[in-house]
């Protein structure tokens, strides 16, 4: 049965600090990948690292950019068994957002009604947390609680199904090939 995996992040970015200056959330980011060792790693986040914005649907690197200069950053990985079909949708749900990406932009607004209980739905926007709920409730690999758009980042780690395969600093990805250790 193959797997998706989501990647929990706090990394020391501005926008990061605020976040979970007003949330308290342990994690401020949730990211989506392919596989495990994190190659195929996609959410909604800056476009260029030195810059909060503009963001929008990207491809992340877990060498590089924010995640480059985070390797201390607290993270949590978890694993999401999948149906052969359910895999297949998701991968061509995130290879079609990819050659569009452009079309995606972050959803500050959206971050916003979130934060006010507004649950909400706007044409081409996203956050991380809401793309990730989203993605993976129309592959039909997971059943949420509550609308996409009021799933944060931390609450992946309570929903069933999720199974914890590391928890501790962002760095254990600088060792390639390497298979993180267990979740404590």
């Amino acid at each position: 049965m193959p797997c998706v995996y989501i990647l929990l992040t706090r990394t020391d970015t501005l926008f990061a600090r605020m976040l979970h200056g007003i949330s308290g959330s342990r994690y401020t980011h949730a990211s989506l990948a392919l596989d495990r060792d994190l190659e195929h790693l996609y959410s909604f986040a800056r476009r260029y690292e030195p810059f909060m914005l503009p963001g929008g649907f990207i491809r992340e690197d877990i060498h590089a950019g924010v995640f480059g200069r985070c390797g201390g950053a607290d993270s949590l990985l978890l694993e999401l068994p999948v149906s052969e079909r359910a895999y297949a949708f998701i991968r061509l749900q995130l290879t079609w957002m990819e050659r569009a990406g452009g079309r995606w932009h972050y959803d500050v607004l959206g971050l916003v009604l979130a934060g006010l209980g507004i649950p909400h739905d706007r044409r081409g926007k996203c956050f991380c947390s809401q793309f990730v709920a989203r993605v993976l409730e129309e592959a039909g690999a997971l059943t949420l609680p509550r609308h996409p758009s009021l799933i944060r980042p931390e609450d992946f780690a309570s929903l069933p199904g999720l199974r914890p395969v590391y928890q501790g600093p962002l760095a254990w990805a600088d060792a390639p090939r390497v298979a993180p250790a267990p979740a404590a």
